[in-house]
């Protein structure tokens, strides 16, 4: 097995760096790293910011790909969010204590959060949403 090396030769070709940042599962950078190249290239972009620009958007991906991911498992109803919720009724919900859990200061708090009230009033809206 060849050991890394720094200070290999440049891939020969645009097909082999696509071949190897398929095999390591960089979507991303597979899809946008000529056009930001040629971005960079333009602004005069040092090659650690262009780098960044690549691993953040990667990170970014991989981390909605989490999210989502996250969703689809916990087998939510519908898709709900905080947005959504219609404000207007019930007019006694105290909407600054609501948002505030959406802070999700309890999550450190290590305390739980229950909604309580009667038939209709967006409780599995908002624990929908807060999920």
């Amino acid at each position: 097995m060849a050991e890394p090396n720094a200070l290999q030769e440049p891939p020969e070709n645009q097909d082999t760096l696509e071949h190897h940042l398929a095999y390591v599962q960089l979507s991303f950078i597979a899809a946008q790293y000529a056009d930001l190249a040629t971005h960079a290239a333009q602004k005069a972009w040092p090659h650690v910011d262009y780098l960044a620009a690549l691993l953040a958007g990667e990170a970014d991906g991989r981390r909605d790909r989490a999210t989502q991911s996250r969703i689809r498992l916990a087998r939510f109803p519908v898709s709900k969010t905080l947005e959504q919720f219609r404000w207007d009724w019930p007019t006694r919900l105290n909407r600054l204590q609501v948002q505030n859990h959406f802070r999700l200061a309890f999550i450190q708090d290590k305390v739980n959060r229950i909604f309580l009230g009667g038939v209709g009033l967006g409780k599995t809206h908002l624990a929908t949403a807060l999920g």
